[in-house]
């Protein structure tokens, strides 16, 4: 008898092996497509990313500033219409002006595309807007500004 029992495992052996290894399979199956779901969302941010990038590159080409100060539409494959508006400041540079972008996107249910927004802040050199209305008095300030320190420097240099 002692000799059976030395042969084979026991069931209890077997139904705790067996207990193992279906746990094992269930977490590497999930694990599986927990990667697989997350690849996906990461290439769907990738190109929403692009697809953003273009958008914002198409609308900072526009130099005239009353069209980049009305905003508007713009229309693409993946993420459906985008509407923008922008908030321009004028820097204490000369002709560097501060570009607040906010795109607004419907989103594509067929790409599971999500609407959203995004915004963007660039500084944009732009010596065409500094004579516009909105800013042409700031400007003048900061160029008779500018003169005025680069005599001063003048002064002392010559004064050494």
């Amino acid at each position: 008898m002692s000799d059976l029992k030395q042969r084979g495992f026991m069931l209890i052996e077997v139904l705790i092996a067996l207990a193992i290894f279906g746990l094992s399979a269930v977490y590497l199956v999930d694990g599986a497509f927990i990667a697989s779901r997350t690849i996906r969302v990461m290439k769907d941010t990738r190109e929403l990313e692009q697809d953003l990038l273009w958008a914002r590159s198409e609308i900072f080409r526009e130099t005239e500033y009353e069209k980049m100060e009305e905003g508007g539409d713009l229309p693409t494959i993946s993420m459906g219409e985008i509407r923008w508006e922008t908030e321009i400041e004028m820097t204490e540079i000369i002709d560097l002006f501060k570009v607040r972008l906010l795109l607004e996107y419907d989103g594509n249910d067929e790409l599971g595309v999500e609407p959203g927004e995004r915004t963007y802040t660039m500084l944009m050199f732009r010596p065409k807007w500094g004579g516009h209305g909105d800013f042409s008095t700031d400007r003048n300030r900061l160029v008779e500004d500018k003169r005025d320190k680069i005599r001063e420097i003048q002064d002392e240099r010559n004064r050494n």
